[in-house]
């Protein structure tokens, strides 16, 4: 015989927000298993709650045969399965929690090196093509003034070709030259390249910054697929950089990129583990917690069991309520 009890009551909600609870730690861990995917850690975090709330509510209805029949009943399976949910949500809880305490830290350094390498970068080219069109209009100038004097054949050969690449018509008539317009028509040319590689260069150095800030204020939702991508962000910025030095005129050198791509593996639970163990009495602490007041429903619904250990006809039998 069953009491008469709500359908949906205020254990039940005790139980949803443990659950809700129990999604927020497996969604951040799986995003960290995951790199970052949103769909694959909703959905399991989903699935997963979905047979919590399915498990509990099959437990309830089927309490009153589990307690006459002794807990010998199949419905017992339904406790190994919630155990063994409960070990599979230990994985994640733990590896969110070894991240927070063990492992941010290192990772907020190694991004702050890392990217503190591209903020450099903006600086690094307009110094560089600021020397380099001072020593182009220089260098430019000089042989200019030389060739008029001289008319060497080396000379005109030197200004007609790279980097100066001046019109061999306007050489053959070397007295006619005006030095100034003919060195800042040069000049004018490549310093609106250099204005609109700075200002490439410098959109790439914003988002070096607001790479950084995430990491700095370890925005949860962005921060795994951002330490993803680190490594390849800055390769790519430094590649893109080299490539704007490149149509300088004269110095053309490359930067070169002085980095340790190791990463931490926080998308590998045993890897992680390794390099920094976790104190593992505190997430089984939380899932043991999480998971007494998630079965809470469970414990408190109340079903009565009549016993008749007396063999008397008329001794009445005793009520163990459950």
């Amino acid at each position: 015989m069953e009491f008469k009890q709500d359908n949906f009551a205020f254990v039940d909600v005790v139980s949803l927000i443990f659950l809700v609870i129990l999604f927020i730690g497996n969604f951040f861990g799986l995003l960290y298993f995951t790199e970052g995917s949103f769909a694959i850690s909703i959905a399991i975090s989903t699935l997963v709650v979905v047979l919590y709330y399915a498990i509990i509510q099959v437990l309830k209805k089927s309490k009153q045969t589990i307690v006459t029949k002794r807990y010998k009943t199949p419905a017992m399976a339904l406790f190994a399965i919630f155990i063994a949910l409960a070990i599979g949500s230990l994985i994640p809880l733990t590896h969110v929690i070894n991240i927070e305490t063990n492992v941010k830290p290192k990772i907020q350094a190694e991004a702050a090196d890392k990217i503190g390498k591209v903020t450099e970068l903006s600086k690094i080219y307009e110094n560089r093509a600021h020397t380099d069109l001072q020593n182009y209009e220089g260098e430019l100038t000089n042989k200019l003034k030389v060739y008029i004097h001289t008319k060497q054949p080396f000379l005109k050969k030197q200004l007609s070709a790279l980097p100066y690449n001046i019109d061999i018509q306007t050489l053959a008539s070397p007295q006619f030259i005006d030095v100034d317009n003919l060195v800042a028509s040069k000049l004018t040319a490549i310093r609106k390249k250099v204005q609109e590689n700075q200002s490439e260069i410098d959109s790439v150095v914003d988002e070096a910054h607001k790479n950084l800030e995430r990491f700095d204020s370890w925005s949860r939702l962005k921060v795994a697929a951002e330490y993803k991508k680190l490594n390849q962000f800055v390769w790519s910025s430094y590649e893109l950089v080299n490539n704007k030095l490149a149509d300088l005129p004269l110095n053309k050198e490359k930067i070169p990129l002085m980095m340790n791509p190791t990463q931490v593996p926080i998308n590998q639970f045993f890897s992680l583990n390794k390099i920094y163990p976790p104190n593992w009495l505190l997430p089984i602490i939380a899932v043991v917690v999480i998971h007494l007041f998630i079965l809470i429903p469970f414990f408190l619904y109340k079903v009565r069991v009549y016993v008749d250990n007396n063999p008397d006809e008329n001794s009445k039998p005793k009520v163990i309520e459950y």
